[in-house]
């Protein structure tokens, strides 16, 4: 006897344009999560710069100040 499971193979019949439109779909999706994924990511890489941007002007404004003085 054997232990082997038998595999059943279903076919299903799609028109070619409604494939299409399945593929867009998906990829149309992955596109949309990955750059939200994107959009997040560089939202926190701004944000940061900014944080650094804003100590250097602050930094430079108290030089600047104590030079005028």
């Amino acid at each position: 006897m054997s232990d082997k499971k038998q595999i059943t193979k279903k076919t299903v019949t799609i028109k070619e344009s409604h494939l299409i439109d399945l593929i867009d779909n998906i990829v149309s999706e992955a596109v949309a999560v990955e750059k939200q994924k994107w959009i997040t990511e560089n939202v926190n890489k701004t944000s940061l710069l900014e944080q650094k941007l804003a100590k250097l002007e602050a930094a430079v404004n108290r030089l600047t100040e104590n030079k005028k003085k």
